[in-house]
């Protein structure tokens, strides 16, 4: 009665001295918990396919830089250039062309373009037999599933707005890949608002020419000449500007071999090693608890 009073431990308790003091008793028990953990997690790291990382650094062309590019060649024009009144134009909002290189649709075309959907899902696809390896035909990938996937985890867009500098990252197994598919994008991005700024243009200058042919007015008429130079100007940036949308700061390139961003084998080795103490020590609480309960 007076042990209790003075504050002993109540029946069924363990303090951590106590287990303290036989996992240094059973120490073997801690080593062989610590080893077959840290073993495991090492076996899943280095059987982890690795994951490489490639970007391409770009910058959304601004009025500008359109004004700069075409500067040289309204020069070389010289006085036809005076007399047509050309002005020189721009590529376009760069935010919307930044929302375009994002978007699920362009991303849907650039899949369907580069056929990737039997390397985005490798696992089901029969490479001998060129089909889908999969019993249930709803497991076959759609053009959807690969949107998600790319733009889930092998394609991300950063944009520092202080800067302005946009970097394109892709991540992928392949090293090669992710480099040719970072550059491939904004290849692609650039080709199609170039080809949608033509087509644009194209279709407003045949508006315009029909309304020209109808009216008489001089000053409606002079009106109508200034939409059409507007038009000629951006057919022209279109035509002669390949990076029309986004300008190229820096290719990307493939990494190193050993250069990957995933696994992380190191900290993966780490969390096995205390994820194995951990066991340890409920192993080791758990031999006290039986033995207190056998006394």
């Amino acid at each position: 009665m007076n042990a209790l009073e003075q504050g002993s431990p109540r029946a069924g308790e363990i303090s951590l001295d106590a287990v303290l003091a036989a996992a240094w008793r059973d120490l073997w028990i801690v080593v062989a918990c610590v080893a077959l953990f840290t073993g495991l997690a090492a076996t899943a790291a280095y059987m982890m396919v690795p994951k490489y990382r490639a970007e391409v650094v770009i910058v959304p062309v601004k009025a500008d830089d359109a004004r700069s590019a075409l500067a040289g060649m309204v020069g070389q024009l010289g006085g036809l250039a005076s007399m047509a009144g050309l002005s020189l134009g721009s590529s376009g909002n760069k935010d919307e062309n930044l929302q375009y290189l994002r978007s699920h649709g362009f991303t849907a075309r650039f899949i369907d373009d580069q056929k990737l959907l039997p390397v985005l899902f490798s696992a089901r696809w029969d490479a001998t037999n060129s089909r889908w390896n999969v019993d249930d035909p709803d497991d076959v990938p759609t053009l959807a599933d690969g949107v998600r996937l790319f733009d889930s985890s092998v394609r991300a867009v950063q944009e520092d707005r202080r800067t302005g500098i946009v970097t394109l990252a892709v991540v992928w197994k392949d090293r090669e890949l992710a480099a040719s598919w970072a550059n491939l994008l904004v290849e692609q991005a650039n080709r199609d608002l170039r080809q949608r700024a033509i087509d644009d243009a194209q279709a407003s200058l045949r508006y315009l020419d029909a309304e020209l042919a109808k009216t008489i007015v001089l000053e409606l008429r002079q009106s109508i000449y200034r939409l059409i130079e507007g038009q000629i100007k951006t057919m022209m940036l279109a035509n002669v500007r390949d990076q029309y949308a986004f300008k190229v700061i820096d290719p990307a390139v493939a990494p190193d071999a050993d250069d990957w961003i995933r696994p992380k084998r190191a900290a993966m080795i780490l969390i096995g090693a205390f994820a194995g103490l951990l066991a340890a020590l409920v192993v080791v609480t758990w031999r006290l608890r039986r033995a207190q309960q056998r006394r």
